[in-house]
């Protein structure tokens, strides 16, 4: 039981609850209207004492106020506020938990070289399978400058790392097949995000110079033809970065007749070449919309090649590039060495396929 003190007439003195008072006691009541005082003096709480007009107890009885009960509305709200934080707090840890699985961090470019036998500079081999899955159920765009392969996606930063490069057939293949699977692993998603069909492409080395047309003249080099590339070993062994430059100029020339791989895939290699054929393959409309195909194959040569390699690599490849294109006296259906070169370097600056829409660059960065 919890003793109070009240007032009792007009004189100040500890009691026991009065009866009138909530209290679990049995109802008893002394003579005073208060029961006998406790030994032990509490904290004095406010006392209420009865007015002559309410007889519901003694003239002058001691009442205590009964404690002021919680409100049940403020109840309510309080726990509605926590259930609320709690069910928030558990959304932003599950959200915060999604993301993070669904977040992978780009990988940072490098590149290791090994000189089994000779100086040239080479990466070492990835171990990531490549992406050979096809989209179903999507078609290519004829198109040119209004293909989706003239958009604003770029690549992601992927280390290629290659085999040891050897002048040996099989060898040289070997690398090969390797570099294309650093090409097939950052050009499907790509071509994915663009809605685009994918196919992997093949590489063969050969040193006979092809007859067939694949719809356009005769190349008279490495080239590229219904979804494989054809490299031409002179073609990158004559590179002017040197025998360590080698292996880079073979990537940075397979990289080039990939890009030719996904305008077939895209459709702009078709719309391009009823273009040309319309106008006539020889004729100066015919000759610079050649060139406005070699140079955008070249651009996206330079994004893969910027995105793959280290910085050694990629001055290599520009040094090999600004010497290739048109050679004075030869037809003008690559481009002048200076844009040639121009090309690729936007290509591994700026990454991004708007860039290399060469189908509405001036004429005079694609002469």
């Amino acid at each position: 039981m919890q003793s109070h003190w009240a007032r009792n007439g007009c004189r100040w003195q500890r009691c026991w609850q009065c009866w009138e008072c909530r209290s679990s006691s049995p109802r008893q009541r002394s003579p005073s209207g208060c029961r006998a005082c406790a030994q032990i003096r509490p904290r004095r709480p406010r006392c209420v004492v009865r007015s002559t007009k309410d007889r519901s107890s003694p003239r002058g009885s001691c009442v205590v106020p009964a404690p002021r009960r919680e409100s049940v509305t403020s109840a309510l709200i309080v726990t509605t506020l926590v259930i609320f934080l709690i069910g928030a707090i558990a959304a932003i840890k599950l959200s915060g938990r999604d993301s993070t699985a669904d977040t992978r961090p780009a990988a940072s470019v490098e590149v290791r070289t090994t000189t089994p036998t000779s100086t040239s500079r080479t990466p070492t081999p990835t171990t990531t399978a490549p992406t050979t899955t096809a989209a179903t159920g999507l078609i290519s765009v004829e198109a040119t400058g209004s293909n989706p392969l003239t958009s604003t996606a770029s690549l992601a930063t992927r280390p290629c790392r290659l085999p040891p490069w050897a002048t040996t057939p099989q060898a040289t293949q070997v690398f090969l097949d390797a570099a294309l699977d650093c090409l097939n692993q950052a050009w499907s998603p790509v071509m994915a995000r663009l809605k685009l069909p994918f196919q992997p492409a093949s590489v063969v080395t050969t040193a006979d110079v092809s007859t067939q047309s694949c719809g356009r003249p005769p190349e008279e080099s490495s080239y590229y033809c219904d979804g494989v590339i054809y490299l031409v070993p002179a073609s990158y062994l004559g590179t002017n970065a040197g025998p360590q430059g080698i292996p880079t100029a073979a990537v940075s020339m397979l990289a080039h007749e990939y890009g030719h791989h996904l305008q077939q895939l895209s459709g702009t290699l078709a719309a391009s070449t009823k273009q040309i054929s319309d106008v006539g393959w020889m004729s100066p409309q015919g000759l610079e919309l050649s060139r406005r195909t070699e140079l955008q194959a070249q651009c996206l040569s330079g994004m893969f090649m910027g995105t793959a390699f280290d910085v050694p690599s990629l001055r290599m490849a520009q040094q090999d590039n600004y010497t290739r294109g048109d050679a004075i006296g030869r037809q003008s259906n690559h481009g002048t060495p200076q844009n040639f070169g121009d090309w690729f370097t936007k290509g591994v600056q700026r990454n991004s396929l708007v860039s290399c829409n060469t189908w509405v660059a001036t004429p005079a960065s694609v002469g």
